[in-house]
């Protein structure tokens, strides 16, 4: 059991990078109130203005949960990744 987690964790993070490489530099977090937070510039931007894909999911080793993986890009060109354990 313990590969597969590593396994699954390592995939995350294999994918985060991956995205990274690819131009997904920002980081956001999910908010109580719906809306996405970019952790980088502290701008706030409702769930429904930003293109949200799901992208991989995987075991989060460290949180002990499932993670899913979303590519971001908002209307002002930012991209970026956000973790969930929901899919949005």
């Amino acid at each position: 059991m313990k590969n597969k987690i590593d396994r699954l964790s390592v995939s995350i993070t294999n994918k985060v990078i991956e995205l990274q490489e690819h131009g997904y530099d920002f980081d956001f977090l999910l908010l109580a109130n719906g809306s996405l937070l970019c952790m980088q510039t502290n701008m706030n931007y409702p769930i429904n203005s930003v293109s949200i894909n799901m992208i991989e999911h995987g075991y989060d080793f460290f949180g002990k949960c499932y993670k899913n993986i979303h590519a971001v890009e908002t209307g002002n060109g930012e991209r970026g990744v956000l973790l969930t354990e929901s899919i949005l």
